[in-house]
């Protein structure tokens, strides 16, 4: 399907200042507040609305999955910081953390699939409270999501 005619000149939208998301499923664990840490041996249940069963086909086909997800109880959150001092004393602006008390609340896990059952798919190490808004799952490509160079700070 083309967005416009084939050999018009493309002339981009300006893009919107709002998004509206709808949840595609949602996560259940038993986990049932945020925690900073500790989400590697969690497993995880995506349970997926009705609808969107069809769109699992084959994707117990890849190792990993990456699940983009609303933290919900973000919003309500007291503080709004800039920046964040983690354990090594070290501040970082809160773009640069894994904290969900980011502009947009949102989550990106990259995770195991551990298996796809109808409109279930259960994972391990999905950072997100029982409950949390499922808005987009993408199988994991490592020619595109896996990077050896890359490097983090010391603390």
């Amino acid at each position: 399907m083309r967005l416009w005619p084939f050999g018009s000149k493309f002339v981009r939208p300006v893009p919107p200042a709002t998004v509206t998301l709808s949840a595609i499923g949602y996560v259940r664990n038993g986990v049932g507040k945020p925690r900073p840490r500790g989400w590697e041996s969690v497993e995880s249940t995506i349970e997926l609305l009705p609808e969107h069963q069809a769109k699992l086909l084959n994707l117990d086909r890849y190792s990993h999955i990456i699940v983009t997800f609303y933290m919900d109880l973000a919003p309500g959150a007291a503080e709004k910081p800039e920046q964040m001092t983690l354990r090594s004393g070290n501040t970082y602006g809160i773009l640069a953390t894994r904290s969900q008390l980011r502009p947009n609340h949102l989550g990106v896990s990259a995770v195991p699939v551990l298996g796809v059952d109808g409109t279930m798919l259960r994972v391990r190490g999905l950072d997100a409270i029982d409950g949390s808004p499922i808005l987009d799952i993408k199988p994991y490509l490592p020619e595109y999501d896996a990077h050896p160079g890359a490097r983090i700070p010391n603390g």
